[in-house]
């Protein structure tokens, strides 16, 4: 299935795509400009599963843009990339069904737990734009826990699955049985307040309980 990446500035919308294609795979992403959707959304192979729009800040240009993109592409998952929070625009596209907001600055750690929570069925809303909807059925309201201390073998097996590892390559890749990180992946997930794997990471990387993502965490004895 397709993912399209819809960015205005070249260096960001590389940048992105890059990560994209890390996340995904390289032949299913197709970045454009805004101005380029309506001439390329004709030689889309569909269905377009992810769109990822970077939007320009100007409420009234974003939302037009937003409409144009799910009129044509018809995406079966839309996430946000902006600059500035604007809650008219953030609620107005949750009331439309898109899945998340994360700033155009965040790390590709980050960009790459929003793509994959939105996959799988989540949402990924900045915090001040949930506060804001309480009341609302646009956006999910999921209760604030206190993080709790992770073990060392939390944290590393937090980190395999932050990265799409599976329980059996966990298994295998740490010497442990599958049931045993299963057991380790619930209290994980209840600690974060997360409801699966995808969830579970994009609080990790938002939280920077992953510290710096290229180390690897020691496996505890």
């Amino acid at each position: 299935m397709t993912t399209v990446l819809i960015e205005e500035y070249a260096i960001l919308r590389i940048a992105i795509q890059h990560i994209l294609e890390s996340a995904r795979s390289p032949e299913s992403v197709m970045s454009m400009t805004p101005q380029k959707l309506n001439e390329m959304s004709m030689s889309l192979v569909r269905p377009v599963e992810l769109v990822v729009l970077g939007i320009t800040g100007v409420a009234d240009v974003d939302l037009h843009l937003l409409a144009n993109v799910q009129a044509q592409l018809a995406p079966r998952y839309s996430l946000i990339l902006y600059d500035s929070l604007d809650t008219r625009v953030m609620m107005e596209a949750a009331r439309r069904g898109v899945c998340g907001f994360i700033a155009k600055n965040s790390t590709p750690e980050a960009i790459t737990a929003a793509v994959h929570l939105v996959l799988a069925g989540g949402q990924c809303f900045p915090r001040p734009i949930v506060d804001a909807a309480q009341g609302s059925h646009h956006l999910a309201q999921r209760p604030y826990s206190p993080m709790r201390v992770l073990t060392p073998r939390q944290e590393e097996i937090l980190r395999l699955l932050a990265k799409g590892r599976t329980m059996r390559e966990i298994s295998k890749e740490i010497g442990i049985s599958v049931a045993t990180v299963k057991s380790h992946a619930r209290t994980l997930y209840w600690k974060l307040n997360a409801r699966n794997q995808a969830e579970a990471a994009f609080i990790a990387v938002q939280q920077g309980l992953l510290g710096n993502a290229e180390e690897e965490a020691e496996s505890p004895q």
